[in-house]
């Protein structure tokens, strides 16, 4: 096995990475969108170095036996920008937008067939928080997580996976991960809502299916956020 550490000098860099998309926030540094080219072209050879290594880790070494590789796929053409959704702040009581999102068209327009048949029952309605995004910005999520759990590479495969292997990033099953539009103090507090009890009834009608229920083969933690469209024949 092949257990990846990282030494002082690259935890350093590390640092440098997590300030640079994290703490400065510079626009546009978070596009979904992003490249590779995009990505490296804003890091010094250190910090592309210690993103490289970091990719390298073998999921199974870490107890993940069934990860799936779709590929490094281009960026879908077909693409719809999801702008304006908005959520209920507990916290500062008032809506608040939403980040612009993107997701491929059928995976949109069955989304939205889904959000009028919930509002219809429920009078309440989901927004996309997290819908198509490139390799690139998969490595980029992988690497924060990984900086924000102290490094511990089980812990970030728990929740994450490698670009390639996410349903984030392959359109064919696209993943979205949702929240209720009213709001939520948090997103693992999802599955105690009414929209994720009628999601489990009927978003198999348009199309889309739970990823990672409880005790799942894949190793990764419960996301009752996380949905992936099936295209119907």
């Amino acid at each position: 096995m092949n257990m990846l550490k990282f030494s002082k000098k690259e935890k350093a860099a590390g640092k440098r990475i997590y300030r640079k998309f994290i703490i400065e926030k510079k626009k546009n540094l978070k596009s979904p969108l992003m490249t590779f080219n995009r990505l490296y072209g804003l890091l010094d050879e250190a910090e592309k170095k210690l993103i490289k290594k970091a990719l390298s880790v073998n999921p199974k070494d870490y107890g993940k036996n069934f990860t799936i590789f779709y590929g490094i796929k281009a960026v879908p053409k077909d693409l719809v920008t999801i702008k304006n959704q908005r959520y209920f702040s507990a916290e500062n009581k008032r809506f608040e937008k939403v980040k612009t999102q993107f997701l491929p068209r059928p995976t949109f327009e069955a989304f939205k067939k889904l959000k009028v048949a919930m509002n219809k029952d429920l009078g309440r309605t989901i927004n996309v928080v997290s819908g198509y995004r490139s390799p690139a910005y998969q490595a980029l999520i992988l690497f924060i997580v990984l900086f924000e759990n102290n490094w511990n590479i089980e812990k970030t495969l728990r929740r994450l996976t490698l670009p390639g292997c996410s349903e984030h990033g392959y359109a064919p099953c696209q993943a979205m991960d949702v929240a209720p539009e009213r709001g939520i103090i948090k997103l693992e507090d999802f599955d105690r809502t009414k929209e994720y009890k009628w999601l489990l009834k009927n978003a198999l009608r348009f199309g889309f299916r739970l990823s990672y229920p409880k005790r799942n083969k894949y190793g990764v933690m419960f996301e009752p956020w996380h949905w992936r469209y099936v295209k119907q024949k």
